[in-house]
């Protein structure tokens, strides 16, 4: 008989009422598809939403205003300007970590995920904030924190960018990561971005690449792309880096055969028949 995970049966209401999963059984149940052929749909169209709607909400996610990454150190709270950010407050790989890990292996995940993705939309958080989003105290939030930096992994508050600056991206170090052939659930696990995450820096950073080999500037890749100079030229210094690796040529070659999208604002729209010019 098999064994059912008793974690799975206590949290698995929510999954089963997620858009994912209605959008699965409806393929499943009003058009008679195979299961598999309902995940590759489903997996399909969550890229595409993903991809086209990055800019909203996701399931599981909440707005909270972060201080600006731009603010100096040393001003007044009230003085501070914020800027909105997204984060994950639950997401279906955090009931796996919850059972291998127990409760405060969750919560330092969930640190350096709401940590990271703050900073990947050019805000911070503090540690007050973070002991606010998880409903914990700030002592644990310290502690947590420096178990995390003592297993070499550090979480990017406030503090600590304003102590030491931005240095490398943890964008394009998460892409090295990558390219050295981890997994996206390895690089989940270690860095706390989300799988969706992950995939965007893929993107940006090949667009950054194939531009590149195709002659433009570091500003014209940066006026494609819509991404900072800064981090264009770290993803083109990774790829000058990598790319006579034996570990990462597999890896480039696959991510460089994609096609290069066009940006968005100069693709147009050819509203009798819906689909673009060549």
């Amino acid at each position: 008989m098999v064994q059912v995970d008793e974690t799975d049966l206590v949290y698995k209401g929510p999954w089963v009422r997620s858009a994912q999963q209605r959008l699965f059984q409806t393929l499943e149940t009003d058009y008679a598809f195979p299961r598999a052929t309902c995940r590759s749909l489903v997996n399909l169209i969550w890229d595409f939403l993903n991809e086209t709607f990055s800019e909203k909400l996701h399931e599981g996610q909440i707005t909270f205003h972060a201080a600006s990454a731009s603010e100096p150190p040393g001003k007044r709270l009230s003085q501070i300007k914020s800027v909105p950010v997204h984060l994950t407050v639950h997401d279906r790989n955090d009931m796996d970590i919850l059972t291998k890990e127990g409760t405060s292996g969750l919560r330092k995940h969930k640190i350096l995920r709401m940590a990271s993705e703050a900073l990947d939309q050019d805000g911070l958080l503090t540690q007050e904030d973070l002991a606010v989003l998880l409903c914990s105290s700030r002592r644990t939030i310290r502690r947590d924190i420096k178990e995390l930096k003592q297993q070499g992994i550090d979480v990017p508050t406030r503090g600590l960018i304003q102590d030491i600056g931005p240095g490398v991206t943890h964008k394009s170090k998460i892409v090295k990561m990558w390219l050295e052939g981890y997994e996206y659930t390895d690089i989940e696990r270690k860095t706390g971005h989300s799988g969706f995450s992950i995939q965007r820096y893929l993107s940006g950073f090949s667009k950054s690449v194939r531009f590149y080999l195709r002659g433009y500037s570091l500003p014209e890749i940066r006026e494609l792309t819509d991404m900072s100079e800064r981090l264009v030229k770290d993803y083109l210094d990774l790829y000058e880096t990598c790319k006579d690796r034996p570990e990462s040529q597999i890896r480039l070659q696959q991510i460089l055969a994609q096609p290069l999208p066009l940006k968005k604002s100069s693709i147009p729209w050819q509203e009798n028949n819906g689909v673009t010019d060549s």
